[in-house]
């Protein structure tokens, strides 16, 4: 992909990567609850962002009229590949987005997009408003969803998927149907979940 001019004056002062180093050294940098949500799973680290951000290559800058442009960074902690999205915010710090570990059909290699791949994958149905991924029709075997402060866990429910950040979005109708669901307290079963203190 051939890289655009860049749009954030903060980040025009440095080279890209040398301006996300700084923050991440200064502890200057947020996290989104995208990232957050795939930290719990394990298949990265705080520490493995911040070496991408801190070693690693701008793939892609994505430029969008309505949000700063944000970049695509690869790298590699611990031998293992790992994608950041990240942008500057308002306050000149830096936002990390998402994170995630390029693998097919998306990435054919970390840093070569798999386009043919992706033609011969469940046909897409629009691009993630969020990262610009294609969207795909999927069923969810344990979708968590909180209702007025509680959490559910909702089997089998028809959602879309951002084949490549994986965020999830769920259709106007699914999403009357659950709250009828929840509402009419429709529960089939209730699970346990492990619970961390922060303050602890």
């Amino acid at each position: 992909m051939v890289r655009q001019s860049m749009e954030t004056e903060k980040i025009q002062e440095f080279k890209e990567m040398e301006w996300f180093g700084r923050r991440v050294q200064k502890a200057r940098y947020t996290l989104s609850e995208h990232v957050i949500r795939l930290l719990v799973t394990g298949e990265f680290s705080i520490h493995d962002i911040e070496t991408v951000l801190m070693t690693g290559r701008v793939l892609e800058e994505r430029r969008n009229s309505k949000r700063a442009t944000s970049y695509l960074v690869y790298g590699e902690s611990n031998r293992k590949p790992l994608h950041v999205v990240c942008a500057a915010d308002v306050n000149h710090c830096l936002v990390v987005l998402f994170a995630y570990p390029p693998a097919l059909p998306i990435w054919k290699s970390p840093t070569e997009r798999n386009i043919s791949g992706e033609d011969k994958m469940t046909k897409s149905i629009g691009t993630c408003f969020f990262c610009g991924g294609e969207l795909v029709e999927i069923t969810v075997g344990n979708y968590y969803y909180r209702y007025e402060g509680q959490m559910i866990v909702v089997k089998n429910l028809p959602a879309i998927l951002c084949q490549q950040c994986q965020e999830k979005y769920i259709n106007a109708d699914v999403g009357k149907k659950l709250n009828s669901l929840i509402d009419r307290r429709a529960f089939s079963g209730t699970e346990t979940a492990d619970v961390i203190n922060y303050e602890s």
